[in-house]
């Protein structure tokens, strides 16, 4: 039998298939196991080890493959924050029952793993972050004098904090006396359109060339609002393809994370791996790996305000 496959819902699938290399951990697991790519509707037979997620919409996927492969070994990943657990489930029962028909359980952030263990306290848990591609991410990086759009904030769907991150940025120029270029990254325009979020913005990044120059995200006007200069973010950055992401975030002299969410952090990560330094929040896994000397509490201000301040002034640091 074949070694190893990782089953995925459809645009999973699609969009592994597509594209050189993944920004989705999950989907890094099957380049760091040199592992197949599956969907769960097409033919999974004749693996020995199979690799799944469970979600709110994907509960039974260890179901069907132990009845395409009843005697492989399954291993279930569950990388729901219990943050934020609440808003997919009403409660876990349905998870537990499928959990438990795993081999092996793993949680992606240490917070997860101790309430999984909760839950089930007789299960074989482990802490096991997902992977990334840092041998094509590196490929991104710049020189320093090269990066010059300024800090880059990062915007969570889980977590309405990116008014917090400008004031600090903000917080910043006064303490500087001169203006920052502050960039809002990784919006997912359809999820602000759907809550009715709008984004003030002064600009709106643009691509083509010439007559043909066009908003990167076509949906944009329906959830950034354009406002005076100053008043909020000099620009916004969608949540993008692959490529186009780090090529943009590699740009950056200094991002900044003040998710307040306890997770994984792959922003910190994305940021390590295009050499740009990152303002960390504490709350993040790989802050305390990555980002030891510039992490943060995200709910206190000053110290997000002093370690930008110098990082962007002191290019030795």
């Amino acid at each position: 039998m074949k070694r190893g496959a990782l089953v995925v819902p459809e645009e999973f699938a699609t969009h592994y298939r597509a594209h050189a290399f993944e920004i989705t951990g999950l989907l890094c697991w099957a380049k760091a196991m040199d592992w197949d790519v599956l969907r769960i509707d097409e033919d999974i037979g004749g693996y020995d080890v199979y690799m799944t997620n469970i979600s709110s919409t994907e509960t039974e996927y260890i179901s069907v493959i132990r009845m395409a492969e009843p005697g492989a070994k399954v291993v279930a990943c569950f990388d729901y924050g219990f943050d934020v657990v609440g808003q997919y489930f009403s409660n876990l029962e349905r998870v537990k029952t499928v959990l438990k028909r795993a081999d092996r359980v793993f949680s992606v952030n240490r917070n997860q793993l101790a309430w999984l263990r909760l839950m089930m306290p007789d299960k074989k848990m482990a802490y096991c972050p997902h992977p990334a591609d840092v041998e094509n991410i590196r490929k991104y990086r710049r020189k320093i004098e090269e990066r010059d759009l300024g800090v880059g904030a990062m915007w969570h769907q889980y977590d309405n904090y990116h008014v917090q991150s400008l004031e600090v940025i903000k917080g910043v120029e006064r303490l500087l006396g001169r203006n920052i270029n502050k960039c809002l990254l990784g919006l997912k325009g359809r999820l602000m359109a759907e809550r009715g979020i709008s984004i003030p913005a002064t600009s709106i990044p643009m691509t083509g060339d010439g007559d043909k120059m066009v908003p990167l995200d076509p949906e944009y006007e329906r959830y950034v609002k354009m406002v005076p200069q100053g008043m909020g973010w000099d620009s916004v950055f969608p949540y993008v393809g692959v490529q186009p992401w780090y090529d943009v975030l590699g740009r950056f002299a200094v991002t900044l994370d003040m998710y307040t969410v306890n997770s994984f952090g792959r922003f910190g990560i994305d940021s390590a791996g295009v050499g740009v330094p990152c303002v960390a929040s504490t709350k993040q896994d790989s802050s305390e790996i990555l980002w030891p000397t510039t992490k943060v509490n995200p709910y206190e201000p000053v110290g997000a305000v002093k370690m930008l301040a110098r990082l962007i002034t002191d290019r030795e640091f």
